[in-house]
């Protein structure tokens, strides 16, 4: 693909230079939600899910839910983990109160309402959300947005979380809870799609470089 050309001024001067290609974006068209102990994971599985989505093949993104968690983090680690936070795009979820921060949230509807009620009574069936615990309303509100924005499924370790799994496919179709592992086994199997869609119709463009079909099989399914 040729690349773009743009002008740039210089002393006066019209100048010609190429423009640096665009990097593609969610060529799988997976977007999936990342859970807040996800943004600084570094085993092999997490790391690759955040390279695949530096080079566009899928979206990872947070909820509002993830910076009010990392309010709570010590002084040492808040910095570090807020500017990591920074680096996905934030879905806006509906206000809850006593735990939403009032300027990245949005007045939610009824059926909002019922979707977070149905999520957290998925979750912790045997918790009323008048007491529970806070984390456990921050998780169904994780949940409930990334549902909201059409996201394909929220990425945690959190085995209570994961073990619900069955039950939140079941009541919202189309949306799972991931572990990493599975997420990318996921993302590497339509990624091998993509390779075979574009090698049998070479019209349809570049792909990036990496990672190429003989990659794929070191990825962990």
């Amino acid at each position: 693909m040729p690349s773009a050309l743009a002008l740039c001024v210089y002393r006066g001067t019209v100048l010609r230079m190429a423009a640096a290609a665009p990097v593609p974006h969610n060529l799988t068209g997976l977007t999936f939600f990342i859970d807040t102990h996800i943004i600084d994971a570094m085993d092999e599985a997490t790391l690759c899910l955040k390279h695949l989505g530096d080079e566009g093949w899928i979206d990872l993104q947070r909820t509002d839910a993830m910076d009010t968690e990392l309010a709570d983090a010590p002084e040492e680690k808040w910095e570090r983990l807020t500017e990591a936070s920074a680096g996905y795009p934030e879905a806006l979820g509906p206000m809850v109160w006593g735990q939403s921060r009032w300027d990245s949230s949005v007045f939610g509807s009824e059926e909002d309402r019922i979707r977070l009620d149905d999520a957290f009574a998925i979750l912790f069936p045997n918790a009323d959300r008048a007491t529970a615990r806070d984390n456990h309303i921050r998780d169904a509100m994780h949940v409930s947005t990334a549902i909201r924005y059409g996201g394909y499924g929220f990425i945690t370790r959190e085995r209570r979380l994961l073990n619900k799994a069955p039950a939140i496919a079941a009541r919202f179709p189309g949306f799972r809870m991931w572990s990493p592992e599975a997420a990318l086994a996921e993302a590497a199997a339509r990624i091998r799609g993509l390779r075979e869609l574009h090698r049998r119709e070479p019209n349809r463009g570049d792909l990036p470089a990496w990672p190429a079909e003989t990659d794929l099989p070191r990825i962990p399914e």
